[in-house]
């Protein structure tokens, strides 16, 4: 636990001065980072699927893929062509693998599907990142939050409190009281620190309903993770954070979030 906490605090101190110092002329110190971590992310991934199996550089394709992609985005954000970058890029994706799929026998259909999942959950969220930081440092911070603010309540509460497993079979510690607590804590703390520091130029019960919405699908992304871990066998993705994990364990329900909160800022 006190590894877990020393590694929390740097990890979080960190973060805050690049997140803080990320704007301007120094923008690319926030995009570069999201960039790294999807790069790491994709690695990891790659070699959790790639487990038991014959090495292969095909296997490790889709770091390549997913880095491309995050590193192209962050850097067309503002062209008025980039939905359609975007677009031009998952088709040719999909064709590269179309045709490793049918001229190369050692490549299946499970190769096939695996690989597109992991360049797109590798990189979608961490661009997602990168865009909500060029928009403002208040909704970066505030998608932490939420996500911190979840994880933390849920924690506690359940321990504390948690008497019903939430999905067992998944994540054994994890309980029902602690993801309501989670969800009904970490929603409105964050809620009202985006509707004092106007996140969002709308009203405090939509602010609210939409910190909730973070808050769920940040629980949700935390429990395809730990699915993903439990039906490969291991216990995290790497090592880089002592006691934490990997990236993806880092980041796995802040992905999540960021991508619905990247949808929600397009819309509003």
């Amino acid at each position: 636990m006190k590894q877990r906490i020393i590694t929390g605090v740097l990890l979080a101190m960190f973060l805050a001065v690049i997140i803080y110092f990320g704007e301007g002329n120094l923008e690319f110190l926030f995009s570069g980072l999201a960039v790294l971590l999807s790069f790491t992310a994709s690695f990891e991934f790659s070699r959790m699927v790639s487990k038991n199996k014959r090495f292969s550089p095909i296997s490790y394709s889709p770091v390549v893929f997913s880095t491309l992609f995050t590193l192209l985005s962050v850097i067309f954000f503002d062209k008025t062509w980039f939905y359609l970058f975007v677009f031009i890029y998952i088709m040719s994706l999909l064709l590269v693998y179309a045709l490793l799929y049918v001229f190369y026998d050692d490549f299946k259909k499970e190769d096939f599907s695996i690989q597109i999942l992991t360049v797109l959950y590798t990189s979608v969220g961490f661009i997602a990142f990168a865009y909500l930081r060029t928009e403002s440092i208040h909704l970066i911070i505030y998608l932490f939050l939420v996500a911190m603010l979840t994880d933390v309540f849920a924690y506690f509460i359940g321990v504390k409190f948690g008497k019903h497993r939430l999905a067992e079979k998944i994540s054994p510690k994890k309980s029902i009281e602690g993801a309501i607590a989670g969800l009904v804590l970490g929603g409105l703390i964050s809620g009202l620190y985006a509707y004092f520091l106007e996140v969002f130029t709308i009203n405090v019960v939509l602010v609210i309903l939409i910190s909730f919405a973070l808050s769920v699908i940040s629980q949700i992304g935390d429990l395809i993770a730990s699915k993903f871990k439990r039906e490969y066998g291991i216990k995290d993705y790497s090592q880089i954070f002592p006691g934490h994990g990997g990236v993806l364990d880092r980041f796995d329900s802040s992905m999540f979030a960021a991508i619905l909160l990247m949808i929600i800022i397009m819309v509003i």
